[in-house]
């Protein structure tokens, strides 16, 4: 699923569901893979070519690194910080799995043990829309349940 949208509101759901009120957090891991692994294309607009690849960045490992890494960037509990920054991840290659491939493309779980490429083969990339649709109806969904539903704060995660 490409789509940046379908993965920010894939991120809100979580963020949602576990009573998160720093989403930020989780939004930032479910969409930074993409952009990321997207720098590339700076380097070709600009016609030189770029000084590292960013292909290893899109991997749930490398994230676990980079979320520790910048996790004292954050005025928030570090270890949180980097669980809600990984969850936010695990549901970006999780919905990257879904995506369906004319070639031998997929996502790299296990990246450091091996370079597999997973999927499940489901949604075509032109498909994409539909589940941004799905995932923003469930949204509002969550949110007017929870709005008709008082929560005590002492069930809140943050």
């Amino acid at each position: 699923m490409p789509d940046l949208l379908s993965h920010l509101i894939i991120g809100l759901i979580l963020g949602e569901i576990f009573n998160i009120r720093k989403k930020s957090l989780v939004v930032l891991g479910a969409i930074a893979p993409d952009i990321l692994s997207k720098i590339p294309l700076l380097y070709f607009y600009i016609g030189i070519p770029p000084p590292i690849s960013f292909t290893p960045f899109h991997t749930p490992f490398m994230w676990l690194l980079l979320s520790i890494l910048i996790a004292p960037l954050f005025k928030h509990d570090k270890l949180k910080t980097i669980i809600f920054i990984n969850m936010g991840t695990m549901s970006h290659f999780l919905s990257d799995l879904t995506m369906k491939h004319f070639t031998v493309v997929g996502t790299r779980l296990f990246y450091p043990i091996t370079n597999a490429n997973y999927t499940f083969n489901l949604i075509w990339p032109e498909q994409s829309f539909y589940i941004l649709i799905g995932s923003l109806l469930v949204y509002l969904f969550i949110r007017i349940i929870k709005k008709n539903i008082s929560i005590p704060s002492k069930l809140r995660f943050w």
